[in-house]
C-alpha cells in the first residue's frame, strides 16, 4: 500500500510528466522525475517550476520554492528504487510503455504501486509483460495535470481490486477527483465523449455549416458552459428522456459516423498542419495566439479550482 507522503516516481519529460510531478509535490510528496537525458530532465524541471509558480501565485499551493524543492531529477532507474508509487508518463506508444515499466519493475519493491498515465491504450496490453500485473493501474491525468481536477482510474483484466482502490484514494489525497471505471475501455470516459464532439465538429466544418470560430463558440456558450453544473445524463433527465428519445429518432442518423480520421483532419496532418505546435491547424497559430488561448484556458481552470476549494471540496467541479 502507498503511504501518505510516500515518494512518487514520475517517468517522462514530455507534455504530462511535469504537471503530474507538481500535482504530487504540491500535496507534500517527494517526487523523482525520471527521463532518458539530463537535458530533457532539466527542461521538464523548469516547466514544473513554472507550473508551481502559477499555483502559488493563484493561492492554490505553497510558495513555488517549497514545491520545487520536493522534485528531484534523475536519469538512472536505480534512483526510483525507494518509490512507493511509480507513474509512467512516457510517449503514448505501447512498446515504449512496456519497455520502461518492465525495466522499473526490476528496481522497485514488489509492493510498489505501478500506474500508467495512458490517455487511450488498454492497461491490460501495457502490463502484458510484467511479473506483477495485479499492481498496474491507469491514472489518467488530464492536461494540464497541475490544474485539471479529474484523474480517471482503471484497472486492467489482471488488476487487484485493492490496488485500484488504493490508486483512487491516492488521487483523492492529493486533492484531485478520482473517477473509477468498472472496466477498461479505449479512451476511458472523458476522451471518448470529447472525441465524439470533436468528430462532429470537424464534420460540420467540412460541410461548410459554420466557421471554426463559430463552431467553437457554439460549444463554449451552450452545453459547454452548462456541463460544469450538470453532466450529459443529468441534463438528459432534466430535459426529459421522452424529449431526448424523440431528438435521437431524427438526429442520430444525420450525425457523423466516421470510423477513421476524416479527410478534413487527415489532409491537414498530411500537409504538416498539426495545430498550435506547427503554427497552423483549423486556425492559424502565431505565438501570441498560443499564449492568449492557453492563458485564457488556465485562468478559467484556476477560477474553477478556486471555486471548488471555497465550496469545501477542493479540485471537484460543482455537480
Amino acid at each position: 500500500m502507498s503511504e501518505r507522503g510516500a515518494t512518487i516516481a514520475v517517468l517522462g519529460t514530455g507534455t504530462m510528466a511535469p504537471g503530474i510531478a507538481v500535482a504530487f509535490a504540491a500535496a507534500g510528496h517527494p517526487v523523482v522525475l525520471w527521463g532518458r537525458s539530463a537535458a530533457r530532465v532539466a527542461a521538464a524541471l523548469a516547466t514544473a517550476g513554472a507550473m508551481a509558480g502559477l499555483l502559488a501565485d493563484e493561492g492554490l499551493a505553497e510558495p513555488a520554492d517549497g514545491v520545487v524543492a520536493r522534485i528531484a531529477g534523475a536519469t538512472a532507474l536505480v534512483a526510483l528504487s525507494g518509490a512507493g508509487v511509480v507513474v509512467e508518463a512516457v510517449s503514448e506508444d505501447l512498446a515504449a510503455k512496456r519497455e520502461v515499466l518492465t525495466a522499473v519493475e526490476a528496481v522497485v519493491s514488489p509492493a510498489t504501486l505501478l500506474a500508467t498515465s495512458t490517455s487511450g491504450l488498454r492497461v491490460t496490453d501495457i502490463g502484458a509483460g510484467l511479473l506483477h500485473r495485479d499492481r498496474l493501474v491507469a491514472l489518467h491525468f488530464w492536461n494540464p495535470a497541475h490544474l485539471m481536477p479529474i484523474v480517471e482510474v482503471a484497472g486492467g483484466e489482471h488488476a487487484a481490486a485493492d490496488r485500484v482502490a488504493e490508486a483512487a484514494e491516492l488521487v483523492r489525497a492529493i486533492g484531485k477527483v478520482p473517477v473509477v471505471l468498472h472496466h477498461e475501455v479505449l479512451g476511458f470516459l472523458g476522451t471518448r465523449m470529447q472525441q465524439a464532439v470533436v468528430r462532429e465538429a470537424i464534420a460540420l466544418l467540412a460541410a461548410g455549416v459554420a466557421s471554426a470560430a463559430d463552431i467553437d463558440l457554439a460549444v463554449r456558450t451552450s452545453f459547454g458552459i452548462r456541463f460544469p453544473a450538470t453532466g450529459p445524463l443529468e441534463s438528459a433527465d432534466l430535459t426529459g428522456l421522452d424529449v431526448i428519445a424523440a431528438i435521437h429518432t431524427y438526429l442520430l442518423p444525420d450525425l457523423d459516423r466516421s470510423t477513421a480520421p476524416q479527410p478534413a483532419l487527415a489532409g491537414r496532418v498530411a500537409r504538416g498542419e498539426l495545430g498550435a505546435k506547427s503554427g497552423r491547424g483549423f486556425y492559424d497559430w502565431p505565438a501570441e495566439r498560443v499564449a492568449e488561448v492557453v492563458g485564457r484556458r488556465d485562468r478559467e481552470l484556476v477560477r474553477r479550482v478556486r471555486l471548488a476549494a471555497t465550496e469545501g471540496h477542493r479540485g471537484e467541479v460543482a455537480r
